[in-house]
């Protein structure tokens, strides 16, 4: 089942592409140097959503890698942009440039950023996103479809999973999954035998999910680890941030109960690095 996300040859991490040509994130070229970059370091786990800059982040993965049947790529649906959004998108080159000369410019994105985004779980919204994220990627069939943030009640009601099943049926699905964003919603999620993979917000110190992971395991459900470096004990209080991620990556890798870590960076740099302490990972075990 989890064959998907199991090659032995590969490194278990993948690329996290949420600011992949986002306002405060990166241009198309330097999004394009970062695919390719990852493509070159073995990287071949991408995650995405339709939402990740306003479909920029799925184009430039569809564009950099396409249909290579050596790469997984994980997209997400039920969040859409909101109008006050979409109205924006043709100045996103403006307020970019406007973010990274000026301080207020960029705080007030953050700020927008962090406003949670309006949802829809009905089975016809989600056909018609999973529709379009195949075009902006694409592919006919993205390898994981995962609902985005759905709240407990929605994956204990199920209707938003069947009409991934029959997406699945009709070919254009691999694997359903679900990244919650709280245990409440990942025990809901783990309550549904369609779901086969989980994304999960796994900080350092967090223990809230350990027993949540352990049944998953037990069920055969694939867990991908995200943010693995925030969180209140992150990257804060003067840590050496090379230093933490290093450690922390490995520390991840160890795990036989993760089955792909996320790495959500902009900076090629910063991806080599990841890598280097994979691969160190790798042979030390």
């Amino acid at each position: 089942m989890t064959d998907i996300l199991h090659h032995p040859h590969d490194l278990p991490l993948g690329l996290g592409c949420s600011r992949l040509g986002s306002v405060n994130g990166t241009t198309g070229d330097e999004a394009r140097l970062l695919l390719r970059t990852a493509l070159e370091l073995g990287i071949r786990v991408f995650d995405t959503s339709n939402i990740y800059a306003q479909g920029d982040s799925e184009r430039y993965i569809g564009e950099m890698v396409g249909n290579r049947p050596d790469c997984v790529i994980c997209s997400k649906g039920g969040k859409y942009l909101p109008l006050s959004k979409r109205v924006m998108v043709p100045l996103k080159g403006a307020i970019r440039i406007a973010t990274r000369h000026l301080g207020g410019a960029r705080k007030t994105v953050s700020l927008a950023r962090s406003k949670p985004m309006p949802t829809c779980w009905d089975g016809p919204f989600l056909t018609r996103a999973l529709d379009a994220s195949l075009k902006r990627l694409r592919r006919d069939r993205v390898d994981i479809y995962m609902l985005h943030s759905a709240p407990p009640e929605v994956l204990r009601r199920g209707d938003a999973i069947t009409a991934l099943v029959k997406a699945r049926a009709a070919g254009k699905i691999g694997l359903i999954g679900a990244s919650p964003d709280d245990p409440a919603a990942t025990a809901a999620a783990l309550g549904d035998p369609r779901i086969r993979v989980l994304q999960l917000p796994l900080h350092l110190g967090d223990t809230n999910y350990d027993a949540l992971i352990a049944q998953a395991r037990q069920q055969g459900v694939a867990i991908i680890a995200r943010e693995i470096l925030g969180g209140p004990a992150g990257l804060t209080g003067g840590t050496d941030p090379k230093g933490f991620a290093s450690r922390r990556i490995t520390d991840i890798l160890s795990r036989p109960d993760i089955a792909v870590t996320l790495i959500g960076t902009t900076r090629p740099a910063h991806l080599e690095a990841a890598v280097k302490a994979a691969q160190a990972r790798k042979h030390q075990g």
